[in-house]
């Protein structure tokens, strides 16, 4: 479903939700299903009832390859060039070492070398790659170190060149290169990572989950909807977890938690996606503050130096006030064509989540269409997430590169539509993660209900 901006307010104006097709229910795949669809929290003036349902709409973990660390630096992305480093240390038999690589943005990066220095977070020798102005590529490198190193820096796209950097024992200063790699390049658009690349550290997703009243037989039943590598595995079986009064269960890392109860399938800790649907039991009312979820979707800067810190995103449970039969609706960014002084480079990755509130098990697809706010028409091409399955959340990463957005609009109001909006249809929730591309640092932001709210 298409809709102008007046065309919205004029039908919300009327209080009318536009109608299409109903969807066919999904077929049983034999998957677990969710055992609480929607258990809501009532007003506060009614204390009716025991429990109700909340839901972190983007739980994720990722282990990356060799645990985060790495030997191969790969800068610029779009371009990429993969950096290894050998030292010896002429101190101790001339006994050699590969460097760990640590990178710090797209275009520079360095590297430790614990087999020799027993550190793995210690800065040994740096390495930048930025784009000329002509199209090519100029390496600059340096060290805090004595030691004799080869620095081999290798172009992954055509035409294919390579170069070693050598330098001796001693006091001996760094280098640039601006001709190996000087003349232009084939590709050379865009110099940054794309928003929702995986880092080399890992991805966790805390979670805090709290019983604030004085009650001591609360319990609170999770089930984690999710896919592996992209493939839906359905919803895990309830996994109840005891409180007692003024009480809270923390977790770093709940997909872990979750595999070491054996509630996943093989491979979930390495690469899963998905939603976490926490139902309160044995509360003294459902007015909502009773039973609280927080969530943090983060990883680390450096897996190997856990004393940088954290990048990432928080999330307040949902109580499925977002969700819609219809529309959903928000505003994403990209500034990375262009990149500001004040947003720097913004790049937006779009959530779709079939929140099925109804319990109907059917499929829905949702169409994204993007709107320039300075015209109010349609931008780049339309986006179709088909066969979401219920529980299941969609990402779209890159959103305005996945949509073909042109490079000089960096802001878009973002329409997603179903085309089952039946009273008995699944519903649908939405987010949009904002990221630094530079530092991996992200923002989380709902999407709003355009039409058809629940």
């Amino acid at each position: 479903m298409k809709l102008s901006r007046l065309a919205l307010v004029a039908f919300l104006a009327a209080g009318l939700v536009p109608v299409a097709a109903p969807a066919q229910s999904a077929a049983n795949r034999n998957k677990v299903v969710r055992v609480a669809p929607r258990a809501e929290a009532a007003s506060k003036a009614s204390a009716a009832g025991q429990s109700y349902s909340v839901e972190v709409p983007y739980v994720r973990s990722y282990a990356p390859p060799g645990g985060g660390q790495s030997g191969t630096l790969v800068l610029n992305q779009a371009h990429s060039f993969n950096i290894t480093l050998l030292a010896t240390n002429q101190h101790n038999n001339n006994v050699t070492g590969a460097g760990v690589s640590l990178p710090q943005t797209d275009t520079f990066g360095y590297f430790s070398l614990p087999s020799i220095t027993s550190n793995p977070s210690n800065p040994e020798v740096f390495v930048k790659i930025l784009l000329a102005p002509n199209g090519g590529y100029w390496v600059f490198y340096g060290h805090l170190t004595d030691l004799i190193y080869d620095l081999t820096v290798t172009e992954n796209a055509s035409p294919f060149s390579q170069r070693t950097y050598h330098k001796n024992a001693g006091n001996e200063p760094g280098g640039f290169d601006t001709t190996t790699f000087g003349a232009p390049r084939a590709v050379t658009t865009n110099t940054k990572a794309a928003p929702g690349a995986l880092p080399d550290a890992y991805v966790r997703t805390s979670v805090d989950i709290s019983n604030n009243t004085a009650t001591d037989s609360v319990a609170a039943d999770l089930q984690y909807c999710y896919a592996v590598n992209n493939v839906f595995q359905g919803c895990t079986q309830a996994l109840s977890i005891p409180l007692g009064h003024l009480d809270n269960f923390h977790s770093d890392d709940i997909v872990s938690y979750l595999g070491s109860q054996g509630r996943l399938a093989p491979g979930a800790e390495q690469n899963a996606l998905g939603t976490l649907l926490v139902t309160f039991q044995n509360l003294p009312s459902r007015q909502g503050w009773e039973g609280t979820v927080a969530a943090s979707t983060y990883n680390r800067v450096s897996e190997v130096d856990p004393l940088r810190g954290t990048v990432g995103c928080g999330q307040i449970a949902s109580l499925f006030f977002e969700s819609a039969l219809t529309s959903l609706v928000g505003t994403a960014h990209d500034t990375v064509p262009a990149p500001s002084a004040q947003a720097g480079s913004l790049g937006s990755t779009l959530g779709i989540h079939n929140t099925d509130a109804l319990g109907t098990l059917a499929l829905v697809t949702v169409y994204v269409t993007l709107y320039d706010p300075s015209t109010g028409q349609p931008v780049g091409n339309q986006i179709t997430l088909a066969n979401i399955e219920p529980g299941e959340v969609r990402l779209v990463n890159d959103l305005f590169t996945q949509a073909a957005v042109p490079t000089n609009v960096s802001s878009v109001i973002v329409f997603a539509d179903t085309r089952n909006a039946t009273p008995n249809a699944p519903t649908i929730e939405g987010f949009l993660l904002t990221q630094d591309t530079d530092s991996g640092d992200t923002r989380f932001h709902e999407l709003k209900c355009a039409a058809g709210c629940f």
